[in-house]
């Protein structure tokens, strides 16, 4: 008889309902997510419809096996992303898709974070909850951009290159995070072995990329029978999975790592070729059996938070996101078009909001299930409107700026571009002292961020000494950059080149300083830190106005040659026809 506690009855349920949700996402054009998320909903326990005679319970009562396969599942997806991390990829774009990257993951997590204060939240489901609102969707960012064919604008590859660097960055955080609520009781013991856990951890798979897969690829590549490839390739998956929980490290990141260790091996299109079928399908469940732990009468409850976090996601994304890309030497429109790409939350959400509900310690799992579910359905959702009409948005940005800070924004971009950009041609040195101190600045910053006390205030001290040491090496190398870089149609006037190099080495002293106080007042309030950005924007804006007022002036055309437009957004002007005073109307 068939009954819902019947094995065979759930596991056929479960792969026809997630093919009708997939084929139904398809139709409406979304992604597949979305329809194996509405379809687990709808069979799930908490699913309850009453009309008249006729009452729905769902068709499935007992999750516990159907959860146990979907970890199956999700284990099979980290270690696909890890296969695709391809170091070869961020030799290219690893300088700006870095920055970018660590700085649209930490605002986005300090979003997250505010969010989970206000809510009153304890501090782990806080910190769940910034990883839901902070995790990019790789898979939907890479489906946007194919169906809208824009694999081969520039700023694509460097996109792609920022969404692997977030993803590797995100699996630290989780190793990290995952792991201090494996047990009960944050005890010194207890984080002592964590910490040699997590090291042991590390250190092992570092060994099996250096010395030990490079050596047996070959005898991979000799294994002729397809049966013997798979079995050996799903045990090894497992098996890592396995180390990761004895390390007490969620078991994703062994699966994620070892994905890593065999990324751009000669096995790895292989890998691909025989494991998906059964990633396809596991996958599949895990995202079922998502949908029937979300309990639809929760969203009333959660539907303002979705309200909040929607647009923090939209402003950071799109504002400052696309801004700092701007500022780094992307065009406004690559810019505004790499920011809307990363609005689409989907798998790498719904793992933070599983693992945060399931971790010990956690009390919010019952909401961060609805939330993730309708957060990522609607950030999928409007992700690819945003994509359609990027050039609509960064006209629309264009028109409202103010004169002086399009002139002040595109002298730092056309200034920073030369240091961080790629180039063919190299008329300087990168210095790489400078890569070492910035590399010892974010790590000094994490240690600040995780301290607390006494050591806290001696960490903010060390980081406040380096980011002056910053300030004055970025000062005296950026001269030879402006000595070499052309502002003719930028209207920067002559002999103030010293001004520009001094001027841009501020504004990245107050962008530096800014991150490091935000990181020693979190600690005692996260208003406390919102207070610091505020004042980190006022100070900018009139650092930007004082530079246009001391280095600007008007561009001569020849006779009556049309110049080209000062800004990437701006149609053909003749700003010689501007006057200076007249220019102070537009501040």
């Amino acid at each position: 008889m068939l009954t819902g506690d019947n094995v065979m009855f759930q596991v056929g349920l479960i792969m026809l309902i997630a093919f009708i949700g997939a084929g139904l996402a398809r139709r409406s054009r979304q992604s597949v997510i979305l329809g194996y998320i509405m379809a687990g909903i709808l069979i799930g326990p908490y699913m309850h419809i009453e009309m008249g005679d006729f009452v729905y319970d769902g068709l499935l009562q007992d999750t516990s096996f159907i959860e146990a396969m979907s970890q199956l599942g999700l284990i099979l997806l980290l270690f696909f992303v890890g296969l695709e991390f391809s170091f070869s990829k961020l030799k290219k774009t690893k300088a700006p898709a870095t920055i970018l990257a660590v700085i649209n993951l930490g605002i986005n997590m300090f979003a997250g974070i505010i969010l989970g204060t206000l809510l009153g939240w304890p501090i782990v489901d806080t910190i769940f909850l910034a990883g839901v609102i902070a995790m990019s969707s790789c898979a939907i960012t890479a489906k946007s951009l194919i169906e809208l064919e824009r694999l081969a604008n520039p700023e694509t590859e460097f996109l792609l290159g920022m969404v692997i660097v977030e993803n590797f960055l995100a699996m630290v955080l989780l190793t990290i995070v995952g792991g201090l609520v494996v047990k009960t009781g944050a005890t010194p013991l207890s984080l002592s072995t964590l910490a040699l856990g997590i090291l042991v951890f590390y250190i092992f798979f570092i060994i099996l990329a250096i010395w030990i897969i490079p050596r047996t690829v070959k005898q991979l590549k000799k294994i002729k029978s397809d049966e013997m490839f798979v079995l050996f390739a799903l045990g090894i998956v497992f098996l890592s999975a396995a180390l990761a929980e004895i390390s007490n490290v969620p078991a994703i990141i062994g699966a994620f790592f070892i994905g890593m260790v065999f990324a751009e091996t000669q096995v790895s299109e292989r890998f691909e070729q025989k494991i998906s079928p059964f990633r396809d399908a596991f996958v599949a469940v895990f995202f079922v059996s998502f949908g029937m732990l979300i309990d639809p009468a929760m969203f009333p409850s959660v539907i303002w938070i979705v309200v909040i976090a929607v647009p923090l996601v939209i402003i950071n994304d799109i504002l400052i996101t696309a801004a700092l890309a701007y500022f780094l030497g992307f065009s406004a429109k690559g810019a505004v078009s790499m920011g809307t790409s990363l609005c689409g939350r989907g798998a790498e959400s719904v793992m933070y909001a599983s693992v945060g509900s399931r971790a010990v310690g956690t009390t919010k799992g019952a909401e961060l299930f609805p939330f993730a579910g309708a957060f990522c359905f609607i950030m999928s959702a409007i992700t690819p409107l945003l994509m359609r009409n990027s050039v609509t948005i960064t006209e629309g940005i264009a028109k409202r700026l103010p004169y002086y800070m399009k002139y002040s924004g595109a002298v730092i971009a056309r200034t920073l571009s030369k240091l961080v950009m790629p180039a063919k041609l190299r008329l300087y040195h990168r210095p790489r002292h400078l890569g070492f101190a910035l590399i010892l600045y974010f790590l000094v910053m994490t240690v600040l961020i995780a301290t607390t006390g006494p050591v806290h205030l001696i960490v903010f001290g060390i980081g406040i000494g380096l980011t002056l040491l910053i300030w004055g090496v970025i000062d005296r190398e950026l001269f030879p950059v402006v000595q070499h870089t052309n502002y003719t149609n930028l209207g920067v006037g002559p002999g103030t080149r010293a001004k520009v190099a001094h001027f841009v080495s501020t504004f990245v002293f107050i962008s530096l300083l800014t991150i490091i106080c935000m990181a020693l007042f979190y600690v005692y309030s996260p208003f406390l830190a919102l207070i610091v950005v505020l004042l980190y924007l006022i100070g900018v804006i009139r650092l930007m106005k004082q530079h246009y007022l001391g280095t600007s002036r008007p561009i001569q055309s020849p006779g009556k040659v049309v110049p080209e437009p000062q800004f990437p957004w701006e149609k053909p002007v003749a700003p010689s026809r501007i006057k200076r005073k007249d220019r102070g109307k537009w501040m």
